[in-house]
C-alpha cells in the first residue's frame, strides 16, 4: 500500500516522534511511505528511516496579518495538494489539528480517503477559532478521525461514531533496548522528567518538589530532558532554590532510552496530558514513576501501588511526598519497575502498526 503521512514538521515533539516510529513501522511491514512536512528541513529533530520518502514544503512559515495569512495557508493547501497528486497514495495519514485541515481542504476532488488524527486534548489547547470552524467542516470530509484516548475520543461526538476510532501512540522497544551509552549524570542517584519546556509540563512545580528534598537526599540529582520557551526561567528557578549543580537541563535527545534507564525514578508532573509518549517510553525503560492525575484514565495507565503512585496535579507537596517514598526505597522501585514495562506491552510498536493496518485495510 502507497501511505502519504503528514505533519507541520519534524521538530522534537511526541507527535513527531510517533510520526516517525509510525512510518517506521508501517514501512517495516512492505508499506511504501512517503512525509510531507508543511516546514522545511530546518526544523528537523528527528531522522526519518531508512525507506522512507522524505517532501519537505518550506511553507511554514509565520505569518502576520489576516490576508497574509489567508495566502500563506492557500499557498499550503496548493503545495500539499500537489505533493499528494506526486505520491498517488492509496491513502494519507495527517497528525495534529491545522495541518489535518489543510490536509483535508488539499484532497478536495481527490479520491483518497484522509485519516486525522488527534494528539491534543482541544479542551486544554483549543484551535484558534477561525480553525475551530474549519476543522469542523472539514473533518466530515475524514475517512476517520483517530484519537489517542477514548476521553479524546468523546471530544468528537459531532463526528458519526463508524467514522472515529481510537488508536494510542506507538513505543518502539526494540530501539529502547538497543540505544547508545546515554547521557552520564554527576550523581549516584537521578530523578528523571522528560517533555517540551512549557507551563504544562509543570516542571516548575517538579523543581519545587525536588527543592523540598534536596537536603534529605544528598547523592541524588534531578535530570529534566526537553527544550523550550522556559528554560532561562526553570533555570532561574533552580538556581534560587539553591540546587546548583543538583538539576541537569541537558536538552532534547532523539533517543532518550539509554538516558532513562541510567535514572532511578520518573516523574511527570503535568498539569494536564493526552497520552504522554514520555510516561509511556519510560515505563517502557522499567522505570518506577509518579505520576499527576493529568489525564482522563490516568488510573488506568499507572495503577497505584502497582506499577507507580499517582498524585494531584498542581501541588508540589505532593510530587514531594510521593517521590520521597520511593527514593528511599529501592525495592520498591525496582517491584514497580518492573511492573511498570509489563503493563505498557500493549503500546507495542508492531501491535500498534497492526491496528493501523485494519484500519487501513
Amino acid at each position: 500500500m502507497r501511505l502519504l503521512l503528514v505533519i507541520s514538521s519534524l521538530s522534537g515533539g511526541g507527535a513527531e516522534r510517533v510520526l516517525v516510529l509510525l512510518a517506521r513501522g508501517l514501512a517495516g511491514r512492505g508499506h511504501h511511505v512517503t512525509v510531507v512536512t508543511i516546514y522545511g528541513e530546518e526544523l528537523d529533530f528527528f531522522r526519518l528511516p531508512r525507506g522512507v520518502d522524505r517532501v519537505a514544503l518550506g511553507l511554514g512559515k509565520d505569518t502576520i496579518g489576516l490576508v497574509t495569512k489567508l495566502l500563506a495557508n492557500a499557498r499550503r493547501i496548493l503545495a500539499l495538494h500537489r505533493a499528494i497528486r506526486a505520491a498517488r497514495p492509496d491513502a494519507v495519514i495527517s497528525l495534529l489539528g491545522r495541518t489535518n485541515v489543510l490536509a483535508l481542504l488539499a484532497t478536495v476532488g481527490m479520491r483518497v480517503p484522509v485519516i486525522v488524527s488527534e494528539h491534543t486534548d482541544p479542551r486544554k489547547e483549543p484551535l484558534p477559532g477561525a480553525w475551530q470552524g474549519l476543522r469542523r467542516i472539514a473533518y466530515r470530509r475524514a475517512a476517520r478521525v483517530v484519537s489517542v484516548t477514548a476521553d479524546i475520543d468523546s471530544c468528537f461526538d459531532w463526528i458519526a461514531a463508524d467514522k472515529k476510532a481510537v488508536i494510542p501512540n506507538p513505543v518502539d522497544f526494540a530501539e529502547l533496548e538497543q540505544e547508545g551509552p546515554g547521557i552520564e549524570f554527576p550523581w549516584p542517584h537521578a530523578v528523571i522528567a522528560m517533555g517540551r519546556l512549557a507551563p504544562e509540563k509543570g516542571f516548575d512545580l517538579l523543581i519545587e518538589a525536588f527543592a523540598g528534598l534536596a537536603g534529605r537526599f544528598a547523592d541524588w540529582g534531578l535530570v529534566i530532558l526537553g527544550e523550550g520557551r522556559l528554560r532561562g526561567e526553570l533555570e532561574s528557578l533552580s538556581a534560587r532554590a539553591g540546587l546548583a549543580g543538583r538539576v541537569l537541563l541537558p536538552g532534547t535527545i532523539p533517543s532518550p532510552g539509554s538516558t532513562l534507564k541510567k535514572a532511578e525514578l520518573f516523574v511527570l508532573s503535568s498539569r494536564w496530558e493526552c497520552l504522554p509518549m514520555a510516561l509511556i517510553e519510560a515505563m517502557a525503560c522499567s522505570l518506577a514513576v509518579v505520576a499527576t492525575e493529568c489525564m482522563a484514565g490516568a488510573a488506568e495507565l499507572v495503577r497505584p501501588g502497582h506499577n507507580g503512585l499517582l498524585v494531584p496535579t498542581e501541588s508540589a507537596s505532593a510530587l514531594a511526598a510521593a517521590m520521597s517514598e520511593l527514593m528511599q526505597e529501592p525495592a520498591k522501585r525496582r517491584v514497580l519497575g518492573q511492573n511498570a514495562a509489563a503493563s505498557v506491552r500493549q503500546f507495542d510498536l508492531d501491535r500498534i502498526v497492526e491496528v493501523w493496518e485494519g484500519l487501513l485495510s
